[in-house]
Order: structure tokens, then C-alpha cells, then sequence
């Protein structure tokens, strides 16, 4: 079968087994996407800090730094929002909650069919530019921050005092909030994840981190469903990202 779904798309496949590669290969090239290819995570790293890619298909054994390791790498000290794919033969066996927690946006078992991969590179890449449209148009707007303490200071009516300690207490909150919601996705356990869902989003609009208030709200509407996917889990994955960078800025523009 041939796609053109994703021609002039730049993808980075991480694998390490030459037949897997050669599999992946030959799928891609007929898309018309752009692929290159690393053995390793140093090497994927180092690709990455000198050329763009669109996706990372990243196989979660490979020597010298894993998949889980070399992901969390890139969100974490590169700090790119590149969506990563977990390419993986035991997502069953526990795996997932790894994948979530390194910063993955989605993952595929092998062996996988063609249109299983093409499919779901697509739906990444879709969401990804989203996000980008997103964030370009704030951008535009004059307000590229990821939060906003307005809100919060028309509530506090400028009490200084009582800014500092609601925001103070907001960066307690988010780890444990993030621990639960990816605790209670593991578990399937859909009341603790709406509750943590629930409980956290009156913060997130205070705070006005407008490219979460549609995020935390469609994870309320799939704890409520019952429905555990790959989409709630890059939900959740993009979640924990922008939380913790919404931390980091506090800590260093607001709490000095």
C-alpha cells in the first residue's frame, strides 16, 4: 500500500536491530517522509541538537543510553517538544508507565502493519502542530508565557503577600497532582484521575496556562468515560512538560 500522508516529513528512527530498521525503512520511504537513523540514544541526541526533526521513533532497549533515558534527555536538557514514539515489543508488561513518565507522546508494539506506523506518526504530528498554531498565535498576541498571574492578582487585590503564598503552594501541589493522574492512568483507576483532573484545573485557569485549559478538561472527559489510550496518555504527557516548565518559570520570575 502506498501513503503520501506524511512526504517531506523529517523523522528520526532510534533503533539499534538492522532488521527493524530496514522494516521501518521501507515503510517510510514510500511515504515520501525524510528518515534518518541512529543505533543509539548518544547518537539520537546528538542528531538532534544539529538538525529539526517532526518525530522521534525511538526503540526503548538500545545500547549505551535507552530509549527511556535518551527521552527524558530531550525534554528534559533539550528541552524540546518533538513528539517521540515509543517503538516497543512489551508495552503490556508494564512499559507504559515508563513511556509516560520518560515523556513519550504514544507508543507501537511491534511487529506493527504499515498502516499501524504511518497512522500513528500522523496523529502525532497532527497534535503537535496544534500545539504549535497554538503557541505561534499567543506568540503573536504579545504574550508568549506559558502563565499568567492577572487573575490571581485581582483575586489577592494586589496582597503581595498572599500571591506569593498561593503560588508557593500551586508549585507544592503540581508533583504530587502529576504523580497522581499518572499513578491512577496506570492503574485504570478513572475516579482517582478525574478527582486529581478535577482538583487541579481551577488552578491551571488562575493562573491562566491557556494551552492547558482544554488538556485538563479533555482528561476529565476520558476519566469520566473510562477510556485509557494513547491519547490520554500524551494528555497527560503533555501535562507533566508544560506543568513543570510553568514551575520553573514561578520560581525564577515570581518567588525571587
Amino acid at each position: 500500500m502506498l501513503y503520501k500522508a506524511l512526504k517531506d516529513i523529517s523523522i528520526l528512527l532510534v533503533e539499534d536491530n538492522e532488521m527493524n530498521t530496514l522494516l521501518a525503512s521501507a515503510i517510510l520511504q514510500r511515504t515520501g517522509a525524510n528518515m534518518a537513523g541512529a543505533n543509539n540514544g548518544m547518537e539520537a541526541i546528538d542528531l538532534l541538537r544539529e538538525k529539526k526533526f517532526d518525530v522521534v521513533l525511538m526503540d526503548l532497549h538500545l545500547p549505551v543510553m535507552n530509549g527511556f533515558d535518551t527521552t527524558k534527555y530531550i525534554r528534559e536538557t533539550l528541552r524540546l517538544d518533538i513528539p517521540v514514539i515509543a517503538i516497543t515489543a512489551n508495552v503490556v508488561n508494564g512499559e507504559e508507565k515508563k513511556c509516560l513518565e520518560s515523556g513519550m507522546n504514544g507508543f507501537i508494539s511491534k511487529p506493527y502493519s504499515e498502516k499501524d506506523l504511518i497512522d500513528k506518526i500522523q496523529e502525532c504530528i497532527n497534535t503537535a502542530g496544534e500545539r504549535e498554531t497554538t503557541t505561534s498565535q499567543t506568540a503573536k498576541n504579545g504574550n508568549a508565557d506559558l502563565y499568567s498571574i492577572t487573575t490571581l492578582k485581582n483575586i489577592c487585590q494586589g496582597n503581595q503577600g498572599m500571591i506569593v503564598e498561593m503560588l508557593t503552594a500551586f508549585i507544592k501541589q503540581v508533583p504530587a497532582t502529576v504523580k497522581d493522574i499518572k499513578s491512577a492512568y496506570q492503574t485504570q483507576d478513572f475516579h482517582s484521575l478525574y478527582i486529581a483532573a478535577h482538583n487541579i484545573k481551577p488552578n491551571i485557569d488562575t493562573l491562566e496556562i491557556n494551552s492547558l485549559k482544554e488538556n485538563i478538561r479533555q482528561i476529565e472527559s476520558y476519566a469520566t468515560h473510562k477510556k485509557k489510550n494513547s491519547d490520554l496518555l500524551h494528555l497527560i504527557t503533555v501535562l507533566d512538560t508544560t506543568l513543570l516548565k510553568v514551575v520553573d518559570q514561578l520560581k525564577t520570575r515570581e518567588l525571587v
